[in-house]
C-alpha cells in the first residue's frame, strides 16, 4: 500500500494533458467533390492546412464563423456554389454552421482562412 501516496505525488507534479476545448470538423463542397479537415484551436493545429490563422480569424469572433465576414475582395458573378459545414465546440461551447457561397471568392471574402482548404 505504501506504493499508491508516491505515485499520487507523481501524478501531481505531471502537468495534465487535455484535449483543445476548441476545435471543428470542416466540410467543403464544390460540385461532387468534398474536402473535409480538422481544426483545433488553443493550440492551433489539426489537418488544417492554415491552422494558425484560421484560429486567428476564428478567435476575433468567438468562434461564430458567421461573424467572419472580410468585405475584402471583389468577386465575379461567376456562379460555381461552394456549400460549408462546420461542427464543433469554442471554448466548450458547441458551435454549428452551414452556408453555400455562389462560388469560391465569395466563400473566402465571407470566411477568410477557416474553409481555405
Amino acid at each position: 500500500m505504501a506504493p499508491l501516496p508516491f505515485f499520487a505525488a507523481i501524478a501531481a507534479l505531471i502537468p495534465a494533458f487535455a484535449a483543445p476545448q476548441s476545435g471543428f470538423v470542416l466540410s467543403v463542397q464544390r460540385g461532387d467533390t468534398v474536402q473535409m479537415t480538422n481544426l483545433t484551436c488553443e493550440p492551433a493545429g489539426g489537418l488544417h492546412p492554415r491552422a494558425d490563422q484560421a484560429c486567428l480569424a476564428l478567435s476575433e469572433v468567438d468562434g461564430q464563423i458567421d461573424g467572419l465576414s472580410t468585405g475584402q475582395a471583389l468577386c465575379t458573378l461567376e456562379y460555381d456554389p461552394v456549400r460549408v459545414k462546420a461542427s464543433g465546440t469554442w471554448r466548450g461551447e458547441t458551435r454549428l454552421f452551414e452556408a453555400e457561397y455562389p462560388n469560391q471568392c465569395v466563400l473566402l471574402a465571407e470566411t477568410g482562412p477557416v474553409f481555405d482548404l
